[in-house]
């Protein structure tokens, strides 16, 4: 995640989180329960009154400002959510991987995709599936690979090291690439005999 996109999703939760606690603690303490122990310097509303009652709220009404400036709290507000929300990263999409040329980047999708061709092309795969989930200074690969029935895992995976893996790493020099590989077999299917 962007350091700026972070530091400013930090503060607004923890500015919304402390006009919350603050508004349900005055709620909350200023009963006449517990009104009799809190600090003098607490701010008590008297016995009886609410926080906005119908009186008050008719006299804003017959301004003329009131109804549009509810409009246009409304769909500030609206709009800044909106905003906030579609500025976050999408988990699991398509992020820019830095090559060794200044300014040149690479789609991990593009790149996890010829990568699992690639790995599909190798001989005893049956299926292939990368994923690049990268940052900016590193890069991990997971690939799952499905084995033709009687391939051995050993030969699979050094032609995998040394073909397609090779060739990523090469493309993200000079950002290392940790790989993770995990391997599963295709069950061989029996052949019917009919009569």
């Amino acid at each position: 995640m962007n350091p700026l996109r972070n530091a400013v999703n930090r503060t607004l939760l923890a500015l919304t989180g402390a006009a919350l606690l603050a508004g349900g603690g005055w709620l909350a303490l200023g009963g006449s329960g517990t009104a009799d122990r809190l600090p003098g310097w607490w701010p008590r509303p008297e016995d009886g009154t609410v926080l906005l009652d119908r009186a008050r709220l008719a006299d804003w009404r017959a301004e003329d400002w009131w109804t549009p400036a509810v409009v246009a709290g409304t769909a500030a507000a609206l709009l800044l959510c909106l905003t906030w929300l579609l500025a976050q990263p999408r988990r699991g999409g398509d992020r820019r991987l830095p090559l060794a040329g200044p300014r040149l980047t690479l789609r991990s999708r593009a790149l996890a995709d010829a990568v699992a061709r690639r790995a599909e092309a190798t001989p005893g795969v049956a299926r292939a599936h990368v994923r690049l989930p990268a940052g900016p200074k590193r890069s991990r690969a997971r690939v799952r690979l499905l084995l033709e029935p009687g391939a051995a895992p050993g030969p699979v995976l050094r032609r995998l090291t040394h073909g397609p893996l090779d060739e990523a790493r090469a493309s993200l020099a000079p950002h290392p690439v940790r790989t993770e590989v995990r391997l599963g077999a295709r069950a061989a299917r029996r052949e019917r005999r009919t009569r």
